[in-house]
């Protein structure tokens, strides 16, 4: 798999990550599961380890944070999701919210989605990023 640096960082990520969009919007039946575990499993085994959601994907985040855990993978894993509201205060509680449910402290990647707000976002994030919430 091909990585590419990101220049901040120095961190050496995979060009091809594995989004959530509707394919792990799922409930917690085994049956709806076991698939996504072993996508998850494929993803690491070759070399993967870019992982991405966001607010609107339903399930995804949650059902990510917990199969990333029992799988004991999260150390892995580069995970990246995305803040899309206006307002400080609600920013911040979408994202404490997205980390949480995933399961990421710190997240890896927290983005702003179509720059909605981003005068405001940036500010929480730059502080978030000195504090280590976020990579």
């Amino acid at each position: 798999m091909q990585h590419r640096t990101i220049p901040s960082s120095g961190e050496n990520i995979p060009v091809v990550g594995l989004g959530t969009w509707q394919s792990f919007d799922v409930g917690n039946s085994n049956e709806e599961r076991e698939p996504l575990k072993e996508v998850m499993k494929v993803l690491i085994e070759h070399g993967g380890s870019v992982i991405d959601s966001f607010p609107m994907y339903g399930r995804s985040k949650k059902v990510v944070g917990e199969l990333t855990n029992e799988l004991m993978i999260k150390q892995k894993l580069f995970e990246a999701t995305k803040v899309w509201i206006s307002g400080k205060e609600e920013g911040i509680q979408q994202m404490k919210t997205a980390m949480s449910l995933m399961q990421a402290q710190p997240m890896a990647l927290m983005q702003i989605h179509n720059l909605l707000d981003w005068k405001t976002h940036i500010k929480t994030l730059k502080k978030w990023k000195e504090e280590d919430k976020i990579r």
